[in-house]
């Protein structure tokens, strides 16, 4: 009996024994897991979007901000097939596409954005719902909003979701986070972004939210900072305006005391609010399928011939050669000039005509004989001076660099030597290969206007957070070695083209405006008009420059919308 005893007393030590040591395993060193799993089942983090900064035109109108939307989470550990077999039927998104978005993280606890900007009707049938979608929860975000839609949609620009690419070159991001794609939202991505904050909620058994955690203090969100633009509200509109009547067309307004772009504007134009929820396919078709290219900017995306806009470079080019002087005559023009086998056409015929004149009356056949007076190597060598052929440095994304064509440029396209001096007629009044940029051609007159010098084109003049100015851009002047009796005569003639010759229909009773027209030829489609001008012409202020594709002759089109944005600048200006 004794024995006994003394057996079940060494067993129960023994259990005793291993239950101390099961107990001590699962508290001294498992304890901080099951800790941490206990918590993951308690505690549920909630991401708290950043509101992404607000964007303003140069007075102070607010251009893009945030509002208020939808937002349809998912808890991927608190639902099921049946549950996101529905929601995927409600939302009109596919099971498959719905799944994937949650794949990653569906160890986690925490809700999953997987659709943004959900209308009333989709919110209320999700609400409707409710008792057969565990794991689905409604919450409400800050998304951008453009209020003067497509206005801005190229200076702006538009919003997408985060690639796959991206979330791994950049974890900070999360699948559906929107990120700038074009414009100012590309550019300022970092600056406009802000950083996502965190709260914590106490969670009950079956998922439901208790309340706030106390011992987990809150993350709040940083909104992104402020942008100031460059841009003048007032002629953006008149732009737009002035150009409803066309199809595709490019507008360009600087300060060329600064470099500030206080107008830019292409046609067509897209509503970047598109963006900002589930695309409608039939709006979506249309845009990519629409021939004019609504995407594409083409104040600063797309090289024109620049036509006889291009024709006071090649005065500027001859006068420094010396090939010609300002009352230099050439064989008078009689509408037409042969060379070689060919005959190159002019406008008109307009007799006996100094370089001045030539430029004041658009002169293709004076030109044409600059042309054959002039090197190719001379002239590109010029543009280069200039800066052409190369992007201008604007502060957003897709600008061209245009094309300024070489020796070595054309050897590659037609062979080496299989090209001839006959090319130098087209490129005298701006044809062949030589393409500009609107953007281009007005940084090109901002550099006669202020008499060899312009300054670097740019969108965004301040960074703001809080009311408290973060950082201004400082104009940034660049000097090119013209000579100014050069550019003296050059800007006489320019003036001389609004007062009397192609230009006239720019003209404004009160302020001298100074500038050139071109018609450019784009066989077998109609010629695109230009017009670049700047005002006053004595003391300049701003460059314009008007590009209207296949709408004729620049002076009848693109000179009177230079003209009316010029009286426009000065009526806001005085």
């Amino acid at each position: 009996m004794k024995n006994r005893l003394k057996r079940l007393t060494h067993i129960i030590i023994i259990l005793f024994g291993i239950l101390s040591l099961r107990l001590s395993y699962l508290q001294l060193i498992r304890g901080a897991r099951y800790a941490r799993l206990s918590d993951r089942n308690r505690i549920r983090k909630i991401v708290l979007p950043a509101p992404r900064g607000r964007i303003y035109d140069r007075n102070g109108i607010l251009l893009a901000d945030t509002r208020p939307s939808f937002s349809i989470t998912v808890i991927p550990t608190e639902t099921n097939d049946s549950a996101l077999t529905l929601l995927a039927n409600i939302i009109n998104l596919p099971l498959a596409e719905l799944k994937r978005r949650l794949e990653p993280i569906v160890a986690f606890p925490s809700p999953v954005t997987i659709y943004r900007n959900a209308d009333p009707a989709t919110v209320a049938r999700i609400q409707e719902n409710n008792f057969r979608l565990s794991g689905v929860l409604i919450r409400i975000d800050p998304v951008r909003n453009y209020p003067y839609r497509e206005l801005y949609a190229h200076v702006i620009g538009h919003l997408g979701e985060v690639t796959e690419e991206e979330l791994v070159k950049d974890s900070t991001y999360r699948r559906m986070d929107y990120i700038g794609r074009t414009g100012v939202e590309a550019s300022y991505e970092k600056v406009l972004r802000g950083k996502d904050g965190y709260e914590f909620v106490e969670v009950d058994a079956r998922g439901r939210e208790i309340g706030p955690l106390p011992e987990k203090r809150p993350e709040p969100p940083i909104p992104g900072k402020d942008v100031y633009l460059t841009i003048d509200h007032r002629l953006q509109q008149l732009a737009h305006e002035l150009t409803k009547n066309y199809d595709r067309a490019a507008v360009i307004g600087i300060s060329v005391k600064t470099g500030e772009i206080i107008c830019l504007l292409s046609r067509p134009q897209f509503d970047p609010n598109i963006f900002l929820s589930t695309i409608d396919p039939t709006v979506w078709k249309s845009l990519v399928n629409n021939p004019s290219k609504p995407f594409y900017n083409r104040a600063i995306s797309s090289g024109y011939p620049p036509g006889s806009t291009f024709k006071p470079l090649v005065a500027l080019a001859a006068l420094k050669d010396q090939v010609v002087t300002p009352t230099t005559n050439l064989l008078p023009c009689t509408g037409s000039f042969r060379y070689g086998n060919r005959t190159f056409r002019c406008w008109s015929a307009h007799g006996k005509l100094n370089l001045l004149g030539a430029i004041e009356q658009s002169c293709n056949v004076y030109f044409y004989q600059i042309g054959l007076r002039l090197s190719l190597d001379s002239l590109v060598e010029f543009c280069r001076r200039l800066n052409l052929g190369k992007p201008t440095g604007i502060d957003i994304p897709g600008e061209s660099p245009g094309n300024i064509p070489s020796r070595e440029y054309l050897d590659r396209r037609y062979g080496k030597g299989k090209w001839t001096r006959g090319t130098m007629l087209n490129f005298a009044i701006g044809q062949g290969e030589i393409m500009l940029t609107p953007l281009q051609l007005a940084t090109l007159y901002s550099c006669i206007a202020n008499e060899g010098y312009y300054y670097k084109p740019f969108l965004v003049s301040r960074i703001d957070s809080a009311g408290i100015q973060l950082k201004t851009t400082r104009p940034y002047r660049i000097d090119v070695p013209i000579n100014k009796p050069d550019l003296g005569q050059v800007k006489k003639a320019l003036t001389r083209v609004v007062e009397f010759g192609t230009g006239r229909a720019a003209q404004h009773g009160e302020i001298t405006i100074a500038g050139k027209t071109g018609t450019a030829q784009n066989p077998p489609r109609p010629d695109h008009a230009w017009f670049v001008g700047y005002a006053p012409a004595e003391a300049p202020e701003v460059v314009f420059a008007v590009l209207v594709e296949n709408a004729g002759h620049g002076g009848t089109v693109a000179a009177p919308i230079v003209g009316e944005l010029i009286r426009a600048y000065f009526s806001y200006e005085r």
